[in-house]
């Protein structure tokens, strides 16, 4: 049996704080990262790193991957035969989903499937210099304009969770922030493999106005006339530079620097 793919993004977690305690008596007590980038669940002994004792449970059932940007610990359901569920829903097939602390998950069946608590679970981590003392002198205010393009994706946290696509927000109400910045990563892979242009991913996918002229914001932008995080990051690209998934208010962007 072919080892399941393993996500770019996958990296070892900054500490041993996850854990997934066993709400019943057969299996494995406690399930943890143990300083792995991922970890694969399965009723077998011999493909998996950690044994589900269901028998609804497939051979290769989920994989459990830490993220190394966000820190979060993500669980991808492998097609299993019965599902993974958090909360009583079930995940999407292969589509990676967070875990929060205090969530219950299933791997198989409603009846006799494996069933753990999230103990414990990382947040997001924190931007570097939030640590800092707030009263530390200002940075001084960029000068200049800039022009951009952008690829916004909403989520349920959004401002405005609806677009021209999803006018009543149907889909963006149910995604998380999250899920947000994993589509962004694989589009920002997609550009930099040459398998699409900024602007006709813009056109295809961004939820905001501005996909109209392939994401184009017309016309330059002086420091603080968009909001703050996104003139920060405008104003710290070189030309032609692409940003990583950018957090605002309206969602979550790619960004790239045009002039």
């Amino acid at each position: 049996m072919s080892s399941p793919h393993i996500p770019s993004w996958a990296g070892k977690p900054a500490d041993d704080s996850f854990e997934l305690t066993n709400l019943l008596p057969e299996g494995p007590a406690k399930i943890k990262m143990d300083g792995r980038a991922h970890v694969l669940l399965g009723r077998s002994s011999t493909d998996a790193d950690v044994t589900l004792s269901s028998p609804t449970a497939s051979r290769m059932h989920a994989l459990m991957v830490c993220h190394k940007d966000d820190g979060l610990i993500y669980v991808i359901d492998l097609k299993s035969a019965h599902g993974t569920h958090i909360d009583g829903q079930k995940i999407q097939d292969t589509k990676p989903t967070a875990l929060k602390t205090g969530s219950e998950i299933r791997f198989g069946a409603a009846d006799g499937g494996a069933k753990y608590k999230v103990a414990s679970a990382p947040s997001r981590k924190r931007p570097a210099g939030a640590h800092e003392d707030e009263k530390a002198p200002k940075k001084a205010t960029p000068e200049g304009k800039v022009k951009c393009s952008h690829v916004l994706i909403k989520h349920k946290g959004s401002r405005k969770p609806t677009s021209r696509r999803d006018p009543n927000g149907e889909i963006i109400g149910k995604r998380t922030k999250e899920e947000a910045h994993l589509l962004l990563e694989g589009y920002r892979r997609d550009i930099e493999k040459g398998e699409i242009t900024f602007g006709e991913l813009a056109k295809r996918v961004s939820e905001c106005s501005s996909y109209k002229e392939e994401g184009d914001l017309v016309g330059s932008f002086a420091f603080g006339k968009m909001q703050p995080k996104f003139s920060e990051v405008a104003f710290a690209l070189k030309k032609d530079e692409l940003s990583k998934p950018v957090e605002t208010d309206s969602g979550v962007h790619i960004i790239l620097r045009t002039g």
